[in-house]
């Protein structure tokens, strides 16, 4: 298998276990604290706030800047030093933001709450905040260390140290179950200290565990990190003007968090009804379902190709690694574009599964939010792809563009349903904003990439690849859609229902049905379109885990998928 598929089924492996973990805190999360409600919504906003932080800083100055810079020094005479250097760098970048987020607690968190929340409501996602905000400085470390290992090939504990969070978490929160039950109707006296702490400090600490881990690796690998100061020489000065577009995207990407967050959190506020109307712990609980494939197949796709796309480029060979991010979005969307069809189609379903411990009444109010998100699944993984390209040439100017286009889009819808929309529909509405704005920026990404790679990205190949995808999803979907709402028919569950041991079963049965249908439908399509993508894909699995070996399996595969694809390119995957 090649280097990239195997680190990528790494990459996807760990990410499932810290999904299945995640699954199971956010669980408890909202059996200790609902998902509606103040103390939901300041939990929610809280604990949002470092991860938005860490997600601008990632996305921007560590891999714009610092991963590059990363690739370069490994290859470099004075390797050891020089990383040494960047670490070092990293870490006080990090500490500083980290303090001044703490000591600006009061201020960052009136950013993202609505005005119209009280000041007692106000001191307690205060609280929450302060406690997760140390989260900053362990994410930014995970991620260069992290990205350390990716850089030599050693992709496991990267991989999987983030299950060790979601254990430490959820022993907080079972604790917490234990000693004081479910608190989303509790007044606000009390939320004390050692209440918020059991809460937000064990996923702080567990977060923690997350990062440290990576040191084992590390050193196994043959580095021990030692703080070196003085930082010339270690290739920065040149991406001085990457550090000035990655900090354009971070201010425009803000904006629109902080509205998204200041939108939700009033709507039930505006409503005058805090528990049935969707606020931001309905669109957080939302978007922890929504980003599911997203993290386990996109990111880690972007993450285990990142490294080669950065040499292929530091060695010039621009046509392959032309070929390699363009294969990365077809078999991206391909996947993507399945998920889209299938979760379209289960939203009630899936907020059942994956959140038993809420009641009918906040699945329902959580179900549009998932189905609009969902929308842009496909071309937010696009998006993903296309920046970590751009920062592998160094360029951070394309990645602003994009964002800019983007957030803009984003922006005036988000606006339009604050100021236009009932109360009631305005979180929904937001989980629209983002589906819609990537959707629009689209075509000014893929004329922006064809220019980065000077006209060796294949245009025609991608848009030919999408086509068939399209077809096979639409008809997936209408099937998927059918298939479910017979089988809830069938074991008659709806929103009365979907509460309680035997709606966490009907919803799993709905689930596991319909995507047994829609996979079969979708894989019939592809084949009668001979989508190169598929085939290679599935013959890769098929390869990977020896299905050919068994005598049934065997047998059916070899009259279905021919060995290969056509399109099997001279790049080494």
């Amino acid at each position: 298998m090649s280097s990239v598929g195997k680190n990528s089924l790494i990459m996807a492996s760990g990410t499932l276990a810290s999904r299945l973990t995640g699954m199971i805190r956010t669980v408890l999360l909202a059996a200790a604290v609902g998902t509606t409600g103040i103390a939901a919504n300041a939990y929610q906003t809280g604990s949002s706030v470092p991860q938005i932080i860490y997600t601008l800083i990632s996305g921007g100055l560590f891999n714009a800047i610092l991963v590059p810079q990363i690739v370069r020094t490994l290859k470099s005479k004075d390797s050891k030093k020089h990383l040494d250097k960047l670490v070092t760098l990293s870490i006080l970048i990090l500490l500083g933001i980290t303090v001044l987020m703490m000591l600006g607690t009061n201020i960052i968190t009136s950013i993202f709450l609505s005005a119209s929340w009280t000041g007692p409501q106000r001191a307690l996602a205060n609280g929450f905040t302060l406690w997760c905000t140390p989260q900053i400085f362990f994410y930014g470390l995970y991620t260069v260390l992290g990205q350390i290992l990716a850089a030599k090939d050693k992709f496991a504990m990267y991989a999987w140290s983030s299950v060790a969070a979601n254990i430490v978490s959820s022993a907080g929160f079972i604790i917490f179950l234990v000693l004081f039950g479910n608190a989303s109707r509790q007044p606000l006296d009390f939320w004390t200290t050692d209440k918020i702490a059991l809460t937000a400090g064990a996923w702080t600490l567990g977060v923690a565990v997350q990062a440290l881990l990576l040191f084992i690796p590390l050193i196994r690998s043959g580095y021990h990190f030692r703080f070196s100061w003085g930082f010339r020489g270690i290739g920065l000065r040149s991406m001085g003007h990457v550090a000035v577009w990655s900090l354009a995207i971070t201010i425009m990407t803000q904006i629109t968090s902080i509205i998204t967050s200041r939108i939700a959190s009033g709507a039930p506020l505006a409503a005058n009804d805090a528990f049935n109307v969707a606020g931001n712990g309905s669109y957080q609980n939302a978007m922890s379902i929504y980003i599911l494939p997203y993290s386990l197949f996109a990111v880690s796709l972007a993450t285990a190709t990142f490294p080669q796309i950065s040499n292929l480029i530091a060695e010039r060979h621009i046509e392959k690694a032309a070929d390699v991010v363009n294969r990365t979005m077809r078999s991206s969307s391909l996947i993507m574009c399945f998920f889209t069809s299938l979760m379209l189609a289960l939203p009630l379903q899936l907020s059942a599964v994956f959140l038993p411990s809420i009641d009918g009444d906040q699945m329902i109010l959580m179900s549009p939010i998932i189905f609009f998100l969902t929308l842009g699944l496909p071309f937010t993984s696009l998006v993903l792809l296309a920046q970590r390209a751009f920062y592998a040439f160094e360029d951070g100017k394309s990645p602003f563009i994009i964002a800019a286009v983007q957030s803009g889009l984003m922006l005036i819808i988000q606006i339009g349903a604050w100021r236009f929309a009932n109360p009631r529909v305005q979180t929904p509405l937001l989980g629209l904003a983002v589906s819609i704005s990537y959707m629009l920026c689209i075509p000014v990404l893929l004329v922006m990439v064809y220019r980065r790679f000077r006209g060796k990205f294949r245009i025609g190949k991608f848009v030919v690849t999408h086509i068939k995808i399209l077809i096979a999803s639409v008809a997936t979907y209408i099937i998927s859609e059918l298939t479910s709402q017979g089988l809830s028919d069938f074991l008659q569950f709806n929103p009365q229902t979907a509460h309680g041991r035997f709606g966490w079963f009907s919803a799993v049965i709905i689930c596991a049905l319909t995507t047994i249908v829609a996979f079969i439908v979708y894989s019939a399509i592809l084949l009668v379109l001979n989508t190169h993508e598929y085939i290679d894909g599935m013959n890769a699995i098929i390869t990977r885990f020896e299905l050919d070996r068994i005598p049934f399996v065997g047998s059916i595969v070899r009259k279905i998928l021919p060995s290969q694809s056509s399109d099997i390119t001279s790049t080494n995957e």
